[in-house]
């Protein structure tokens, strides 16, 4: 008997190695089934948060999407409306006011030489 370690029918290191041995393949095997129910529940639970935001997604943001097109769509042809409606025929008489002016300009210039040529 070494060491003392003599309990019931284990007598021998051998045994007490062979004991060992089987205990951490024992605690491995448990570790490792420990480890795959926790990957899977987490996998699982990952897979429904996953799920909750494309249901979110899909119920919430694509009809706010669908409703900011149709916004645009308005504000597109409300834009058109007044463009062709109010700034094109201000900018036409704007434009007839400017080259009339010019043209005014233009004939008191040669006015001008005139009055002072004689």
């Amino acid at each position: 008997m070494i060491l003392g370690l003599n309990v019931g029918y284990i007598d021998t290191p051998e045994e007490w190695r062979d004991i060992f041995i089987m205990a951490f393949c024992a605690a491995g095997i448990i570790t490792f089934l420990v480890i795959m129910f926790a990957s899977l529940i987490s996998g699982w639970l990952s897979f429904n948060i996953l799920n909750r935001i494309r249901h979110i997604l899909k119920d919430n943001v694509q009809p706010t999407t669908a409703n900011l097109r149709d916004t645009t769509h308005n504000l597109k042809g409300t834009v058109s409306y007044i463009s062709d409606n109010a700034v094109k025929p201000v900018v036409g008489a704007y434009g007839v006011a400017a080259g009339a002016k010019r043209f005014v300009g233009v004939i008191v210039r040669f006015s001008r030489k005139k009055d002072g040529q004689e």
